[in-house]
């Protein structure tokens, strides 16, 4: 194979994945990557000692009738490093007359920091047109999640027209984004998601290849565990990227005795640990390819939301601390 001394800083080849294609992320790092050589451990400086990544909480694990403040304190008394809010949350607290820069404030009063938001919705839209037209929420999305200090947002495809999604056409999209959140909004990036119910776009591979496709230095993509299981995707594909290709990684567990299917059933996720994913072997992967974001807790369980909200976080981040504590060390 014959790599060229011209590519940028993330230029990809075409290998074989199992059965479909695959990615391969090149960078300033990449032969020590593609040599199987591990990057220097830093020290464990989050979760006093315990943690190589910040622990985030996706604020949707909790109830949606409790307020974004009241959520960032509870995030914070819990003792969680980062929060991830979405969008619907910030419409709602201006709705009701409240300042976005208040969140920034009370955000940073409270020690957290807030890696991206959720999110940018049909912005992978299904034509050029289709996404102008909606240049007004995109915009709007985008002014919020900068007031209130994230630097990246996740990047959505359009749900609602799953048929007519070409991934030349969202690598567009994405693209426009990317310009507009960097120049227009001072933000650092973007991120790709995928989705195991929405089949043009479920799995590790096809979001990297519409990130690609944007042809920016700043692509990226969202992996989640859940969302990687049910949609098949193979845990061996991380070791062709780099850890900075990643926005932020969604984590949580499935529960025994569940396939790789397409349905939407965000409602069975599970606590870290307690199901069956291999969280353990995925952090040790994401360790090695130097990935040191936030891992954000994302549990839509209708019965963890129901839970008294202060006993149920303590209880989860201490489950997601220790299985980090054990990627960590390994």
């Amino acid at each position: 194979m014959i790599i060229s001394t011209n590519m940028n800083r993330r230029t990809f080849i075409t290998s074989t994945m199992g059965t479909t294609a695959g990615l391969s992320l090149l960078g300033k790092d990449a032969k020590s990557v593609i040599q199987g050589k591990k990057f220097p451990s830093p020290k464990l400086s989050w979760q006093n000692g315990r943690s190589f990544w910040p622990i985030c909480l996706d604020t949707a694990t909790l109830d949606k009738g409790i307020g974004i403040e009241e959520k960032l304190h509870l995030a914070a008394e819990a003792g969680f490093d980062c929060v991830e809010p979405w969008d619907r949350e910030l419409e709602k607290f201006e709705r009701e007359g409240g300042d976005l820069k208040d969140i920034k404030k009370l955000v940073s009063d409270l020690g957290l920091y807030i890696p991206s938001v959720i999110g940018l919705w049909n912005a992978l839209d299904v034509s050029e047109e289709k996404f102008e037209s909606k240049m007004e929420e995109h915009r709007n999305r985008l002014r919020m999640v900068s007031a209130i200090g994230s630097h990246r947002v996740q990047v959505i495809p359009n749900m609602k027209e799953k048929d007519l999604f070409d991934p030349q056409v969202a690598s567009w999209c994405y693209r426009q984004i990317l310009d507009m959140a960097i120049e227009d909004y001072g933000m650092k990036g973007a991120g790709v998601v995928f989705l195991n119910f929405f089949s043009p776009l479920s799995s590790l591979t096809e979001a990297t290849q519409v990130a690609f496709g944007a042809d920016h230095e700043k692509a990226q993509v969202i992996p989640d565990t859940f969302h990687m299981y049910l949609g098949d995707s193979k845990l061996e594909n991380f070791h062709h990227l780099q850890g900075d290709f990643i926005t932020i990684f969604q984590f949580s567990d499935c529960p025994a005795g569940v396939k790789p299917h397409d349905r939407h059933e965000d409602k069975i996720r599970v606590l870290p640990g307690d199901g069956v994913l291999p969280l353990v072997d995925t952090l040790k992967t994401l360790k090695d390819i130097n990935y040191r974001g936030p891992l954000s807790l994302e549990l839509y369980n209708p019965e963890f939301r129901a839970r008294e909200p202060k006993k149920f976080l303590t209880e989860a981040i201490e489950k997601t601390v220790l299985i980090a504590e054990k990627g960590s060390r390994s």
